[in-house]
């Protein structure tokens, strides 16, 4: 072990000074993938040391020597991620692979190798993580639109279509990474609306162009929602439909063709397949804002339809069949009272049959007469007293 240990003393005086046969690379690897750092040399090799430089020495990343991967002094951080594989150039096990590349991991590495018949050789390999843009969303709220990315690295930019005032705040996540937000705000307008925002790293960037249209209001049980608002072709996106931002509706790309959510199949003519929603059997349920994605490589467009339902065509004929019924019933209502007058008549022949006026006439008067002789006999009784008193 003496022997490694005066090894290790000669890296110390290596990374002080310039020793023969430096090399330097530059690397660039994606966020959370799989990085490869290469380092050739033509001979066989007895000892092989990665090391990460930092500003007060170095710390031990991968080791090999005595025929095997050694990781008695491997730094905590470098567990379970380090494997050692063939360089492309050479064939030989030297390249270092390094699994889930973290922001951390950015930086410079050094590839110290020996050879007891050709002595030692470093190369260095200066790594760079980027995680890229990989979607901008787009809200509105009110008076104001937000444009926002999320676990970026490194720090992006973000930049409007629009003129108009916007504010904008970074900040850091605890894995380095950083997310961005801007709010633009908007001026009282009617119409459609059309905003553009781009975030941008050395690496990529990433435009969403999202529309808010007018409302659109029907009343009958059918709709059509149009999702593209340019001349190009849907076919050479991935298109994604949704209901109040977060429920599924449909999907479609050009590998697995369309897929309509269960719970929508009986609303959506899923045999269309085009930008335009075909919407059908529609009630107050449906009613809401329609969302449309088309995506593919750095690029999205939106846009975000509210559908409203009034069921007018429904109401209508709820109303004309509560008509319709009430008619029905008044003429049954009719029809037994006529049979049931019709029933008395012809039990009683009086019943029903008109008087003549005359006869009318006729037995009033006798009425009369027979009021007046009934009151002329009372008044000759009351006087036989008086006679009979005058007789005796």
């Amino acid at each position: 072990m003496m022997k490694f240990w005066i090894k290790d003393l000669l890296l110390i005086v290596l990374n002080i000074c310039a020793v023969k046969g430096f090399t330097e690379i530059n690397v660039s690897c994606v966020y959370n993938s799989i990085c490869i750092l290469s380092c050739s040399f033509r001979y066989e090799t007895d000892v092989l040391h990665w090391h990460y430089i930092t500003r007060t020495g170095h710390v031990n990343v991968h080791s090999y020597y005595e025929n095997k991967d050694q990781f008695e002094d491997q730094d905590p951080r470098f567990n379970g991620r380090t494997s050692l594989v063939e360089d492309q150039v050479t064939g030989r096990k030297t390249s270092l692979m390094l699994k889930n590349v973290k922001v951390q991991d950015e930086g410079t590495y050094r590839c110290y190798i020996s050879n007891d018949d050709y002595g030692a050789q470093t190369s260095y390999v200066v790594l760079q993580v980027d995680a890229p843009v990989q979607r901008v969303d787009m809200v509105r709220a009110g008076n104001s639109a937000t444009c926002s990315s999320e676990g970026v690295y490194p720090k992006p930019e973000l930049t409007w279509s629009s003129s108009r005032q916007s504010s904008s705040t970074v900040q850091q996540t605890e894995e380095k990474l950083y997310n961005i937000s801007s709010s633009l705000k908007l001026s009282d307008m009617d119409g459609d609306l059309l905003l553009s925002c781009t975030v941008s790293t050395r690496l990529n960037k990433w435009t969403t162009t999202t529309m808010w249209r007018n409302p659109i209001v029907t009343n009958t049980s059918r709709a059509q929602i149009s999702c593209s608002y340019t001349s190009t072709s849907f076919m050479d996106f991935n298109l994604l439909w949704r209901f109040k931002h977060t429920h599924v509706i449909m999907r479609w790309n050009r590998t697995d063709g369309q897929h309509v959510s269960a719970q929508w199949k009986k609303h959506v003519e899923a045999e269309k397949v085009s930008d335009v929603l075909h919407l059908h059997d529609l009630s107050s349920d449906q009613e809401g804002t329609y969302s449309c994605e088309l995506s593919r490589a750095e690029e999205t467009t939106a846009t975000h339809t509210l559908l409203m339902v009034t069921q007018k065509d429904i109401n209508t004929a709820v109303f004309w069949f509560m008509v319709g019924a009430m008619v029905v019933v008044m003429i049954v209502i009719i029809m037994v009272l006529v049979y049931h007058c019709w029933k008395h008549s012809k039990s009683d022949p009086m019943r029903g049959q008109p008087l003549e006026r005359g006869r009318v006439q006729n037995n009033e008067h006798e009425m009369e007469m027979m009021m007046m002789e009934m009151k002329n006999n009372s008044i000759k009784i009351n006087k036989y007293p008086e006679t009979m008193k005058d007789a005796v």
